[in-house]
């Protein structure tokens, strides 16, 4: 507190103020009057302040303050816990520690990454700063395709949201056959995922393997040949190609109607010729198995063959085609029950002449030679037939191959049939 010395009050009006002062109890001091004129001491927390006239000067103090005045009365000096006029109190101050004002938070460090920025400014998301351990990235802005999701994470496959230019799609789940796969790419055939509409997928593009380029499992019927497992495929069963994609062919086993098989037992039956048609007597080719003795293809009696297919002694004259191609005429030119002697007729051709002789109700051939163009007779300038016969003359001759009917003799040719 302040004190003013007995060498102030001692002067006279007029005399200047020197500067030496004593410590004095803090309590009003009567004063004579005209010791002193316009002196004025006050004490308080911001300071002791000295007034002469019109000119004031403020020290340190305690939080009181003294007066000393010359009113024409003694002078006192009194002590006052309030601050004097004209003190100004300081602003709030961002980063002290204390939330004072308008500030949000404050929380003594001007770090921008925890829960107060810099500013005083509670963080939150979406204010272009990341947070540790609460926010992942913060990009300032509700755009959800890019980097930066607007809740402050970072977009990820699986989040399900479709980052622009990173993500084809984004189902937000982690199921890898769906339309979007695991990692964020649509499906399609040929990603090497089987998704839920498709059958395989093996990332190839080999059509000919076990999957197609469709995605579909490859098997029989859809008209590719898978290599190693299928022998043809042609969609369906054809003139070429079973129904089991394995290639057609008589005594196979396998019906083929679009291959004109009426049956394939596999071989000849009861019910079914070695050509694949069904059993008919009269049909030229001879089913012992059905209880055929002959077939001469026709149903007539006395021919040799009789209209059941039972052998009877052939007659002289009768005449027949090849049971193959149906084309190239024969005579019998004799016969009897254990031999017969047939011939060709009308220029000659190709016979399936022990096909012939079984179903006239032989067994096979005996003799077979050319002709020289002649019928029932051998070479010779006389015209020979049925009723006229020439030489009976087998050089061997007119060998041309066999196929599933047997031996097959060629152009102008006879032989024998025998039992």
């Amino acid at each position: 507190m302040l004190a003013v010395s007995a060498a102030l009050f001692g002067c006279s009006s007029g005399e200047g103020v020197e500067d030496s002062f004593t410590t004095m109890p803090s309590s009003t001091v009567p004063m004579t009057s005209g010791e002193t004129t316009g002196v004025a001491a006050s004490s308080s927390s911001s300071g002791t302040t000295v007034t002469t006239g019109n000119s004031s000067v403020t020290e340190g103090g305690t939080g009181e303050s003294e007066s000393m005045s010359s009113s024409g009365g003694p002078t006192t000096m009194t002590a006052s816990a309030s601050a004097t006029a004209g003190e100004t109190e300081l602003p709030p101050m961002c980063g002290d520690g204390e939330v004072e004002g308008d500030e949000q938070c404050d929380d003594g460090n001007d770090a921008d990454n925890d829960g107060c920025l810099s500013n005083c400014v509670a963080a939150k998301c979406g204010d272009l700063v990341t947070q540790v351990l609460v926010e992942e990235c913060d990009d300032a802005n509700l755009v959800e395709t890019d980097a930066c999701l607007a809740n402050c994470k970072l977009a990820k496959c699986g989040d399900g949201v479709v980052q622009a230019g990173a993500e084809a799609c984004d189902d937000g789940n982690m199921v890898d056959a769906d339309e979007c796969s695991n990692t964020c790419k649509a499906g399609a055939c040929g990603d090497g995922v089987v998704q839920v509409n498709e059958q395989c997928d093996d990332a190839n593009i080999t059509n000919d393997d076990m999957c197609l380029n469709t995605c579909v499992l490859a098997k029989c019927g859809d008209g590719i040949v898978q290599l190693g497992v299928e022998q043809c495929d042609t969609g369906g069963a054809s003139q070429a190609c079973n129904a089991d994609c394995s290639t057609s062919a008589c005594g196979d086993g396998k019906l083929n109607v679009a291959a004109g098989e009426q049956c394939d037992a596999g071989g000849m039956t009861a019910g079914c010729d070695g050509d694949c048609t069904s059993v008919v007597c009269g049909d030229g080719l001879l089913n012992a198995l059905a209880g055929e003795d002959c077939d001469d293809g026709n149903v007539n009696a006395g021919d040799g063959c009789s209209a059941a297919c039972k052998s009877e002694v052939v007659k002289v004259c009768t005449m027949g085609s090849d049971p193959k191609s149906k084309a190239t005429g024969w005579v019998v030119c004799e016969a009897n029950a254990q031999t017969a002697w047939v011939s060709m007729t009308g220029g000659g051709g190709q016979y399936h002449a022990e096909q012939i002789c079984k179903n006239l109700g032989y067994n096979k051939i005996g003799q077979q030679g050319g002709t020289c163009g002649k019928v029932c007779g051998y070479c010779g300038a006389q015209v020979w037939s049925c009723n006229n016969l020439g030489p009976k003359n087998f050089d061997g001759g007119g060998a041309c191959g066999s196929d599933e009917l047997g031996p097959i003799l060629c152009q102008t040719v006879m032989w024998t049939c025998v039992k």
